[in-house]
């Protein structure tokens, strides 16, 4: 991937979060967020042009359902980055993307490069 990519990235857990967007930083991609919640998550949709996302799907007692339906509207792609697989979670995420947590620095540039594909 060349192109640097404006990343929401969507995760309760501060330092799982962190670690996440340091991966990114350290690849050259710029981080929106970390939100840690479905309403900071949807601000901050609706502040910054958002090119992919990666989404918990658990967040304090609330899904990301939310926020996938509005990257979905805005046809942004996004992955699900969650300990549970499909048949886990809630059946609307059961054909969203999902990548393995934890999720190491080369799974996490994958999911980025499959969902945005260098042009």
């Amino acid at each position: 991937m060349t192109d640097p990519l404006r990343v929401l990235v969507v995760e309760d857990e501060w330092l799982i979060a962190e670690d996440i967007a340091a991966c990114l930083r350290a690849s050259g991609h710029q981080v929106i967020g970390p939100a840690p919640s479905v309403a900071a998550a949807l601000r901050l949709i609706g502040e910054n042009p958002v090119d992919v996302a990666l989404l918990d799907v658990q967040l304090h007692g609330e899904t990301s359902l939310a926020i996938a339906e509005e990257l979905q509207t805005r046809q942004v792609p996004f992955a699900c980055l969650s300990g549970f697989g499909p048949r886990d979670v809630p059946s609307a995420f059961a054909n969203f993307r999902f990548v393995r947590k934890p999720a190491d620095q080369a799974a996490i540039l994958r999911a980025l490069a499959e969902l945005v594909p260098a042009s």
